[in-house]
């Protein structure tokens, strides 16, 4: 159902504005409705600080091992969430200067290595580097030429070449020429490509400078490697402790965005809280404020509220599926009591096997014990836990264990052996998912004092569906076009009341009956449910069929146990995903789309949201 939302306007102090939002964020009771004309709050560090302190976690993940898929987030309570750290600033100068050492190390590292990697290009060159460049009467060039163009510089006359080291395409040599041929000189090395090499060092030999360059390399690495384990230590012991400072700085950030009004003295807060949690509101305003004006009223009638739902805790489950497509609006009919026990059966039919419905629930039970999923996430759990049930009871109503038939169908038949009479079942199953839907609209036009609606426009449609399908049972084949005749009538002469002259009404009346053909691809959807059994029983028995082939052998039976094991979590897997979609398609096309408008904003109330941690309530 949906909650009675009351709207909220709270003057305090100015100078009190940090402590009551603090109050109202810990209280998570108030959803704020910024002013567009307000102020933020003066607090401009918090958001450097959780900027850098994110950084720095970035950083610790490189250090600390991951996660365990099964390890959970620490919980602190309220109270320790307030204690800030009076040493953190210390901490991230510490840690930060520990960074910047190490960038600039593995920056001088890189850069011995780099000279390193050219000058060993060269360790072929034996003589003295200041040889290289220009001397009294001659210039000596150090560089790479391609093979191909050596005997064009062997041929000219006017320089030296000496090959100091060759390579399969290019050679590095020395070109000595004489100072007064440098114009001709240079012209015929551009021409053979010849690429000059500028060595990092310029005096002694190549041989003395990769040495000096080794042990400088070395050096650095022992320092940059202690570094390294300085800064991985640091992490493994302050990960957690700069967790919850990113947590505490990002909570202080997002009170600090909050806009609103304010004069020299006070401030307005203006938002939304659920009725029942108004005496609350005045518990924790007392607790914080010295002074403070509080009123709480109704919305006014055309204003934007928020909708909050509270259901029972199975249905509060299925709430996620409803918010994917659409909220509903503020005093708008909550779906998820009627729409929550059709996924739940229409998900188990799809999935259909009790093999895997078993897998289901032991698999997703321990996952939430162990896990201890929050939120949207648990909500998920829960649903595929709780279609675990439906999964195992068609299973065994279509006689499907993995894919087998171990046990004889209670229906007398299976999808495989028979998917015509399973086609038909799934089609009924669509026209009372169908006609639900149809029912709740004319629950809600009756609600409405829109009586003639719900006879026109929904029983009538009602009684040709039916009509339709009595037809193909010969002892209600009279009843069946009654109902037709009787609903086909309804709708000709009903479906265009709202259109202006005779003609309009008749051409209504006619467009209206063309809606059967709208009808009819609804109910056809509904064919997905055998698809997809059929799906998930086959993949099934072909894994089953592959593992029977490859044993005979001690081996062979090892890798049948692959198969089966792989093989059935594969197509769980898929079957799950899906069952999921799937379902999901059947109530937001076939089934809201008879009586679901939505359109609403969920309420979110004013809160503290975090990554690392979990924090328990004191």
């Amino acid at each position: 159902m949906i909650t009675p939302i009351k709207k909220v306007l709270l003057v305090t102090l100015k100078e009190e504005r940090e402590k009551v939002l603090t109050a109202l964020q810990h209280s998570e009771i108030v959803m704020l409705t910024p002013s567009d004309n307000g102020s933020f709050g003066e607090d401009t560090e918090s958001g450097t600080k959780e900027r850098k302190l994110d950084t720095l976690l970035s950083e610790f993940k490189k250090y600390t091992k991951k996660p365990s898929l099964f390890e959970e987030k620490k919980e602190v309570t309220l109270n320790e969430f307030n204690q800030e750290d009076e040493f953190s600033k210390d901490k991230i100068s510490e840690i930060s200067e520990k960074l910047k050492l190490r960038d600039t190390l593995q920056k001088e590292v890189a850069e011995i290595e780099s000279k390193l990697s050219e000058l060993n290009k060269f360790n072929s060159f034996t003589l003295d580097l200041c040889v290289l460049g220009e001397g009294t009467y001659t210039e000596t060039l150090l560089g790479r030429v391609p093979n191909l163009n050596i005997p064009t510089l062997e041929e000219n006359s006017k320089i030296a070449l000496k090959v100091v080291s060759a390579f399969e395409k290019i050679s590095v040599v020395t070109i000595t020429f004489l100072k007064e041929d440098k114009s001709d000189i240079t012209s015929l090395l551009r021409e053979v490509k010849f690429e000059q090499s500028a060595l990092p060092v310029n005096k002694g030999t190549v041989k003395e400078a990769i040495d000096n360059f080794s042990l400088d390399l070395k050096s650095k690495k022992e320092e940059l490697d202690k570094m390294v384990e300085e800064i991985r230590l640091f992490a493994d012991n302050s990960k957690e402790d700069f967790e919850l400072l990113y947590e505490q700085a990002r909570a202080k950030r997002e009170r600090s965005e909050v806009r609103l009004l304010e004069t020299e003295e006070t401030v307005l807060y203006e938002g939304f809280i659920e009725e029942s949690n108004s005496e609350k509101l005045k518990e924790v305003l007392e607790s914080v404020a010295t002074a403070y004006a509080l009123d709480i009223y109704d919305p006014d009638e055309n204003e934007e509220v928020p909708t909050a739902l509270t259901n029972n805790k199975i249905v509060s489950n299925f709430e996620g599926i409803t918010n994917m497509f659409n909220a509903p609006r503020y005093k708008e009919f909550d779906p998820n009591p009627v729409m929550a026990p059709w996924y739940w059966i229409i998900f188990g039919m799809m999935m259909g096997d009790a093999g895997y419905g078993l897998m289901m629930a032991v698999l997703i039970g321990l996952f939430i014990k162990v896990m201890k999923p929050k939120g949207e996430t648990k909500k998920l759990m829960n649903v595929l836990l709780y279609s675990s049930i439906t999964t195992v009871f068609f299973g065994v109503l279509f006689g499907s264990y993995f894919g087998e038939e171990l046990l004889p169908a209670l229906i007398g038949f299976t999808a495989l052996d028979d998917p015509i009479s399973m086609l038909i079942i799934t089609l009924i199953i669509g026209v009372l998912h169908i006609f639900t839907g149809m029912i709740t609209k004319m629950y809600l036009d009756i609600k409405s004092g829109h009586f003639l609606d719900a006879l026109f426009d929904q029983l009538s449609w009602m009684f040709i569906i039916l009509g339709i399908g009595l037809l193909f049972i010969p002892s209600l084949s009279t009843v069946g076009i009654v109902l037709a005749i009787i609903g086909a009538v309804t709708v000709l002469f009903t479906a265009g009341r709202n259109k202006k002259g005779f003609f309009g009404k008749i051409m209504g009346g006619l467009g209206g009956l063309y809606g059967i053909t709208s009808y009819l691809s609804d109910i056809l959807s509904y064919s997905r449910i055998l698809a997809l059994s059929l799906a998930t029983g086959v993949i099934g028995y072909v894994m089953n069929l592959l593992a029977s082939m490859v044993q005979g052998s001690i081996i062979g039976f090892v890798i049948s146990l692959v198969i089966y094991i792989v093989g059935h979590i594969f197509n769980l897997v898929l079957g799950l995903l899906s069952a999921y979609v799937h379902s999901c398609r059947l109530q937001y096309i076939e089934f809201y789309g008879k009586f679901y408008e939505g359109g609403g904003t969920l309420f979110k109330p004013f809160k503290i949201k975090t990554n690392y941690i979990n924090i328990k309530k004191d």
